[in-house]
């Protein structure tokens, strides 16, 4: 069986996130939601989906010591 292959993010969504991530660094938390939203404000034609989106949103999150609130409205 084969693993699904994720599609990666181009340089400039990751810094996205990062700087999204650095500008809320008080906060315990992240809203997968807002970052989703924030992000697709700044690259409106970007590919990913919201779901593909949310997880790299996550990991970097996570990878930065945030929690994540997992509220985006994704199927």
């Amino acid at each position: 069986m084969s693993a699904l292959a994720q599609r990666t993010v181009s340089p400039d969504v990751r810094q996205a996130i990062v700087r999204y991530l650095i500008d809320n660094v008080d906060s315990p938390s992240v809203s997968l939601s807002e970052v989703i939203r924030a992000v697709r404000k700044i690259f409106p034609l970007c590919e990913l989906t919201d779901w593909e989106l949310g997880d790299h949103i996550a990991r970097s999150a996570i990878d930065a010591g945030f929690a994540i609130e997992f509220d985006a409205d994704v199927p």
